[in-house]
């Protein structure tokens, strides 16, 4: 795992300190990783589920696009998900959900694997 991809996951570790990260090293430098026990609020039954993403070897310089979530989470007030988020998906053999929410600008403005995990999470707690 290259040092910036490492750096990132302990950043992870340290934004979430209840939760536990799991990673996978993808043999290229970049870590496939699941923050597990995150909190996403009443808005959503279960109201914690994990979160992951693939944390390529040119991180900074690439976007951690998608993120995923537990495919059993749904909306608190019934209504059914729609595009940016995807029913079907898979991630790390667990069947997820795909949260798109894609940095354009990842070459010029560089975003954390912090601020990428928690404008997720920012995305869901938005969402009506």
């Amino acid at each position: 795992m290259k040092p910036h991809v490492a750096q990132a996951v302990d950043e992870l570790a340290r934004a979430f300190p209840s939760s536990s990260v799991k990673t996978r090293e993808d043999g290229e430098g970049g870590a496939y990783v699941i923050v597990e026990d995150v909190v996403i609020g009443t808005k959503y039954k279960p109201s914690s589920t994990w979160i992951g993403g693939h944390i390529a070897a040119l991180y900074p310089y690439a976007d951690i696009y998608p993120l995923f979530i537990g495919a059993d989470v749904r909306r608190a007030d019934g209504v059914a998900f729609e595009p940016p988020v995807t029913l079907g998906a898979q991630f790390e053999q667990r069947p997820a959900l795909q949260v798109s929410r894609r940095n354009n600008h990842t070459q010029n403005y560089p975003q954390t694997a912090v601020a990428k995990f928690l404008k997720v999470l920012q995305f869901l707690d938005d969402l009506s």
